[in-house]
């Protein structure tokens, strides 16, 4: 019987696992379903078959589009009326918008056998011995580079040799350039819809570069960067901001994101080139026209012809609904329990404007003008040293819970599912007439 935590726990720290025990686990079942059938969970059926492990069904909601991955059948979640005590349920659905939600279907569903994919590719797939290879990591379309406990081994080792202490260190920390987007989508966990007009605008490069140069000197490292907006490429200065933050040795991989509906010019990706970058295309377009579309098809081949690296996402076939900000007026036990129950202190930070958020609704109450919680945020000013600002951030991601708490009327922000990711349209988080009252 494969045990799964001494598993998990030999893949995160960089072993690799004995396959025949593996297979002797997975052949103890009835039914094998691998769940998802994107980037993912086509790898993983790759190595089964190579390891002749039969694969019942792939279940995925794209089962009309998708029909077959590897020659298996795609069909719906939770059909083929497999016996739920006799079936292995792989999970391979990386999104970490939805994987949390969506997983929790199945044990609501009585599936109790459930691996984690993302554990099983560390463990039998992962190309990756050392930091020094992260390439390889970031060309990986397969796993979710941002909480893989594999990569955080490595990349802590990293920082060992830079001289760096490893104690103040991110998994991924955002670096938002602006409140302004070519698109509307429903549900944007960024809220963009409800900023008013005069404040979706570029932030100043030279705040945004002095910012790069105060929290990089003052942490250790952080793992993943990811440059967003808004929409990135609405700020004519992306390349100067790449260029900056390349500057710096303590981080591993800068994701520019865009929804790649928007004007690029060649200028912009000029410096994009460099190995620890890649331009994420986030992928709404069975929400978007076909002049969307086509515009996003150009951009796709505009940067992958300037040399850089080109993700693009998988389509997504639900998607997040936000929670609403206004305040909700908790008590302080159960603000500390949301807090708890959040996600790792490793995630979810923002640089933004002169300021570093320990969440995106924290940076959102106090943006978009719902409230100004100052325990909430550290500022980045001319006359706070290295050294106090890092115990200033310290300081900060260790609270037992954030006033910002208080608005959120979800689990990490999110309070359920929506039928598809990038759905346009206006969606009501904040009674704006409370905020700029």
């Amino acid at each position: 019987m494969l045990e799964a935590e001494r598993f998990y726990e030999a893949a995160h720290n960089g072993g690799h696992i004995d396959p025949d025990l593996f297979s002797r686990y997975a052949n103890s079942f009835e039914n094998v379903v691998l769940w998802g059938g994107g980037y993912l969970g086509t790898e993983i059926g790759k190595k089964f078959l190579d390891l002749k492990l039969p694969i019942s069904a792939y279940w995925d909601m794209r089962a009309a589009e998708l029909e077959k991955v590897n020659g298996i059948d795609v069909i719906e979640p939770f059909q083929g009326g497999f016996d739920k005590e006799r079936t292995l349920v792989v999970f391979c659905i990386t999104n970490s918008f939805v994987r949390d939600r969506v997983r929790s279907q199945l044990s609501a569903s009585g599936f109790q056998n459930v691996l984690t994919g993302e554990f099983i590719y560390q463990g039998l797939i992962c190309p990756m011995e050392e930091f020094d290879a992260f390439k390889k990591c970031r060309d990986s379309l397969a796993c979710d580079a941002y909480t893989c406990l594999r990569n955080d081994k490595f990349f802590e080792q990293h920082l060992l040799r830079l001289g760096n202490t490893a104690e103040l260190l991110f998994r991924n920390v955002t670096i938002v350039i602006n409140q302004k987007c070519t698109l509307s989508c429903k549900h944007c966990y960024a809220y963009t819809n409800s900023y008013p007009s005069e404040k979706r605008v570029n932030f100043p490069v030279e705040q945004i570069k002095k910012d790069i140069d105060m929290f990089f000197d003052a942490v250790d490292g952080v793992k993943f960067i990811p440059l967003i907006g808004g929409e990135t490429f609405l700020h004519p200065n992306v390349s100067e901001i790449v260029k900056k933050i390349l500057e710096k040795r303590n981080f591993g991989v800068l994701n520019v994101t865009t929804n790649g509906v928007c004007k690029m010019s060649p200028r912009q990706l000029e410096g994009l080139q460099d190995d620890r970058v890649q331009v994420v295309f986030s992928n709404y377009k069975d929400c978007l026209s076909s002049q969307q579309n086509d515009i996003f098809d150009r951009n796709v081949e505009l940067v992958k012809s300037s040399g850089a690296r080109v993700i693009l996402l998988n389509s997504t076939p639900q998607w997040v609904v936000p929670t609403t900000l206004s305040n909700k007026y908790y008590s302080v036990e159960k603000m500390i329990r949301k807090r708890a129950a959040c996600a790792t202190p490793l995630n979810c930070k923002y640089l933004k404007n002169g300021r570093f958020y320990p969440c995106t609704i924290a940076d959102s109450i106090n943006s978009i003008g719902v409230a100004d919680y100052q325990e909430d945020y550290v500022e980045l000013t001319d006359n706070v040293s290295s050294s106090d600002l890092r115990r200033q951030i310290q300081a900060l991601v260790n609270l037992s819970y954030y006033k910002s708490c208080g608005h959120c009327d979800g689990t990490c922000g999110h309070v359920g599912l929506a039928s598809k990711a990038g759905e346009q349209g206006y969606g009501e988080y904040v009674h704006l007439e409370e905020a700029y009252a």
